[in-house]
C-alpha cells in the first residue's frame, strides 16, 4: 500500500466532510437571510446582525463563526466586525445576479432526505425496478 496515496485521498475526503459541513451553514445562512441582510450593509457585529434579523445572537455568532472559517465571510478582529464582500453577496445573496448560486444549497435538505430511499433501494433494486437479478 502506498501510504503517500493514502495521505493524498485522507485530505481529500476532510475537505469533502468539511464541505458538507460548510454546504448546511450556507444554506442555514440562505435559509434566515443572513447573507442578505448582511449584503451592501458594511461590517457589523453579530449583535447588529442578530438584531437586523430577528435571530438569537448565540447563533449568529456561531454561524458567523463558520463562515468565517470558510472565508465566505471577513472577521476583524480589531472592531470584532464580520464583513460579508460584495464578491460573495453577488454568489450568495442576490437572485437577480447572473453569479446566484445559493439554490445549490437549498437542494442539500432534499437530497439528504432521500438517503434513506436511495439506500432501501439499493439493499432491494429488483423489489423496486421490477427487474430481475442478474
Amino acid at each position: 500500500m502506498d501510504l503517500s496515496r493514502v495521505s493524498d485521498f485522507l485530505i481529500r475526503v476532510a475537505a469533502d466532510s468539511g464541505a458538507a459541513f460548510a454546504g448546511v451553514s450556507t444554506s442555514i445562512g440562505i435559509r434566515l437571510g443572513l447573507y442578505e441582510a448582511m449584503a451592501g450593509a458594511g461590517p457589523m457585529t453579530a449583535e447588529q446582525l442578530a438584531r437586523k434579523t430577528g435571530l438569537v445572537e448565540r447563533y449568529v455568532l456561531e454561524w458567523l463563526t463558520a463562515q468565517t472559517a470558510g472565508r465566505y465571510v471577513e472577521f476583524d478582529p480589531e472592531s470584532t466586525t464580520y464583513l460579508l464582500p460584495d464578491e460573495h453577496a453577488a454568489v450568495l445573496a442576490d437572485p437577480s445576479s447572473p453569479t446566484y448560486a445559493a439554490g445549490s444549497f437549498t437542494m442539500l435538505k432534499a437530497l439528504y432526505a432521500t438517503e434513506d430511499a436511495l439506500v432501501e433501494l439499493f439493499r432491494n433494486h429488483t423489489a423496486h425496478a421490477g427487474m430481475s437479478a442478474a
